[in-house]
């Protein structure tokens, strides 16, 4: 990232910089550019790379430490989470339906109380009104 600091490289001369395979470096870049600190683009057949915030900089020559908030977590953590937040949505949806049958019931319960009346006779506001 450092050398980045200079200026747009190409790929097989950040390689060259680092005696690794373009490839290797290559995969890596990925990573940084999916974490939004490197962008690429493609000049004459060849791919370019460079820093997006040259801020980065300060803190890599600093060499503090990564704050635990920007660690990425273990992959048993993320499904985890994923795992709760499922449950919680689907308890949220739970709670809903039986809001839902329990007013449906309402309203099969006035209705069998009126069992001569067609449901046209009365409008919804008074089938409403009735059981708030």
């Amino acid at each position: 990232m450092l050398f980045l600091g200079t200026g747009k490289k190409y790929l097989s001369e950040i390689a060259e910089h680092l005696k690794r395979a373009p490839q290797t470096v290559d995969f890596h870049l990925k990573i940084l550019e999916n974490a939004g600190l490197v962008s690429s683009s493609s000049e004459e057949g060849k791919v370019f790379y460079q820093l997006k915030d040259r801020s980065i900089l300060k803190f890599l020559r600093e060499r503090r430490p990564i704050p635990a908030l920007h660690h990425p977590k273990p992959p048993h953590e993320i499904v985890e989470d994923a795992m709760n937040e499922i449950t919680k949505r689907l308890d949220e949806i739970e709670k809903r339906l039986e809001r839902i049958e329990r007013k449906l019931a309402q309203l099969l319960c006035f209705f069998l109380e009126f069992p001569d009346k067609s449901l046209a006779y009365f409008s919804l506001a008074e089938v409403v009104c009735f059981y708030r």
